[in-house]
């Protein structure tokens, strides 16, 4: 049974770094310039240069990865002393716990930093917070009703036997 439930585990894992990998891949190494498309046709230099190094889109896309998978993972490695570092512990971004202290560089538990809405301002996982409720609400609903109704459309009483003439 211990086995069965660790290999499970690592299935989960599995797909979960899968979904990872996926999602870096679609977003990240677009053939379009990022920044540009996200501040529009009619942007200026100087803020497309500000969303280039906060996204870091000018490193290689390994870096990029890494720093992804440092920013969505519940574990990671930041630099607590260099605000000019791609891996800094920024109180505004980061809610944390320090599990080991290594000099500058610290190994803490976190919640996954998803980024913020260039529209709005607000961090994507407050938005996601705000969306759940309703569409648990929905998705239960929806999985209510269509118990009821394929209960009852499912069960119908049999067909009588057609005696041949």
């Amino acid at each position: 049974m211990i086995n069965y439930i660790i290999k499970r585990l690592g299935y989960g894992l599995l797909v979960l770094l899968g979904v990872v990998f996926i999602i870096f891949f679609l977003f990240y190494l677009l053939p379009v310039n990022s920044a540009r498309l996200t501040l529009g046709q009619r942007a200026d230099v100087s803020s497309v240069k500000a969303i280039e190094k906060e996204l870091p889109l000018n490193e290689p896309w390994y870096t990029r990865l890494a720093l992804y998978v440092n920013d969505v993972s519940p574990l990671s490695f930041h630099n607590k002393a260099n605000p000019e570092s791609n891996i800094f512990l920024d109180e505004e971004k980061y809610s944390y716990t320090t599990l080991i202290p290594i000099s500058n560089i610290v190994f803490v538990a976190k919640t996954p930093y998803l980024g913020r809405s260039y529209q709005t301002k607000r961090k994507v996982t407050a938005i996601l917070s705000d969306k759940i409720p309703p569409t648990l609400i929905l998705a239960f609903t929806s999985i209510l009703l269509a118990t009821i109704l394929g209960v009852l459309l499912g069960c119908r009483p049999p067909l009588r036997a057609q005696r041949l003439r």
